[in-house]
């Protein structure tokens, strides 16, 4: 599984501030670089997703997620998929400082050491 980068947490965090407002998930590829996509840009997403290795538990798992967070404000999916498939798919919001979230970017940081 993919893990999305320490760096790249606070990059995520200022996008969900920006739009919380907006139906949609958050994505990172191998490009390493947070985008929004729009809940109108989910299909063709899902689309070029089934196409790659993967692709299809991928879209099914990002399926749920969004109905999920459908409603629920600024919690958003994010999803960090790259080009050989492997990928990771959480929630995220913009909770300021919640003690459960700081407990799971201590984990992230320690996976992501792990694999090095």
């Amino acid at each position: 599984m993919a893990f999305p980068l320490p760096k790249l947490l606070s990059t995520i965090e200022e996008l969900l501030v920006e739009v919380q407002w907006l139906d949609g998930l958050i994505l990172v590829t191998d490009s390493e670089r947070a985008t929004f996509v729009s809940f109108s840009q989910v299909d063709p997403l899902l689309r070029r997703l089934r196409q790659r290795p993967k692709g299809p538990e991928v879209a099914e798992k990002l399926c749920m997620s969004l109905l999920e967070s459908h409603g629920k404000g600024t919690t958003k999916p994010v999803l960090v998929f790259q080009g050989d498939g492997s990928f990771w798919l959480g929630m995220m919001g913009t909770c300021g400082s919640n003690r459960h979230r700081h407990h799971a970017i201590a984990h992230l940081h320690r996976c992501f050491e792990l694999s090095i």
